[in-house]
């Protein structure tokens, strides 16, 4: 990371890809960008856990090494259609339109690429840091399917691309990968209704050692069984511990597992719990995937076991689940 002067120049802020990231650091160390910190973050919008995602909102979203800002135009169950967001006047083309410095938190004119606004997951969100104005937001909208809508104070359109070589064309096509990047990042597998898995214990026959199966997973018959017939879902390890006891390929042994509720879903991709699944990859050492996946499946194993209908509280099985969990305590 590169060090910042006490009083940085646009320039300084940052010109590429990496602005949503660089920013909140160099906001960290310029006492007239406190809001941009964390604390300030947080006297601004609340505990991350609390946060709803809406329209207007301007998220960090970060998926591995690809980190970006994205304005918020519209707002779905799994996903959100936003436009990123850039920290350099001096990059723009004629489909985006550029802030001022006064029309936001960021202290500096930022660009809006709305010609590349797309839909992302709700997973890769990962920090609000600042909410626009109704009119900037449909200014926005507006330029993102190219229709003439007024200007606030402030802002202007962008200048047209006039070269292939111009370092704003080279900045689009930055931006247009790691959209696409964070569009690819894995989500949990989701129901769809009237399609079933194969059931386990028709994919390891009928030549099973129950015992066996039993002791390699350290469970009772009856727990075997209901694994077996798809009742309740096999974690990650125990799909490991079955192919190790098996011979089967871990990824037909996991292409059992019963899908996850949509419900679940949504609330599990949702990003208050981001940085519960962040912390507990870096305390087991695994992927962030992996942490949700197996967090995702806690909560839905404790609800299989529950009886009465209706949609169950899904957030507060995942707290119980990461309560009755050694690795989890501290996200609880």
């Amino acid at each position: 990371m590169p060090a910042y002067s006490a009083h940085p120049t646009p320039e300084d802020t940052v010109s590429d890809q990496r602005t949503a990231q660089h920013l909140l650091d160099l906001a960290a160390q310029v006492p007239d960008m406190h809001q941009l910190t964390q604390p300030g973050l947080e006297e601004r919008f609340g505990a991350s856990t609390d946060v709803e995602v809406r329209i207007g909102q301007v998220w960090r979203a970060r998926w591995d090494e690809t980190v970006m800002l994205l304005v918020v135009l519209a707002v779905r169950d799994r996903e959100v259609q936003g436009a990123p967001v850039t920290i350099d006047p001096s990059r723009e083309d004629d489909h985006g339109i550029v802030v001022g410095d006064t029309a936001t938190a960021f202290g500096v004119a930022v660009t809006v690429w709305a010609g590349l606004t797309a839909t992302v997951p709700n997973r890769v969100l990962d920090q609000l840091v600042d909410v626009w104005s109704d009119s900037l937001v449909r200014c926005i909208a507006a330029a993102s399917v190219q229709k003439p809508a007024p200007l606030p104070a402030g802002v202007r359109r962008g200048r047209k691309i006039t070269s292939p070589m111009d370092p704003s064309a080279m900045l689009r096509a930055e931006l247009t990968d790691d959209l696409e990047l964070l569009r690819q990042a894995p989500g949990l597998p989701v129901a769809v209704p009237g399609i079933e898995p194969r059931t386990l214990a028709a994919i390891l026959g009928s030549g099973l050692d129950l015992g066996a199966f039993c002791a390699s997973l350290n469970v009772s018959q009856a727990e075997a069984m209901r694994l077996l017939r798809g009742k309740v879902p096999m974690t990650m390890e125990q799909i490991d511990l079955v192919a190790k006891a098996t011979g089967v390929a871990s990824e037909e042994i996991a292409s059992s597992v019963r899908p996850l509720p949509a419900g679940l879903v949504i609330r599990m991709e949702h990003p208050r719990w981001r940085s519960t699944w962040t912390r507990r990859a870096r305390r087991l050492g695994i992927a962030e995937e992996r942490a949700r996946l197996d967090g995702s499946y806690g909560a839905f194993s404790l609800a299989a076991r529950e009886t009465g209908g209706g949609e169950p509280d899904w957030d507060s099985r995942l707290r119980q689940f990461l309560n009755n969990s050694a690795a989890g305590e501290e996200d609880a």
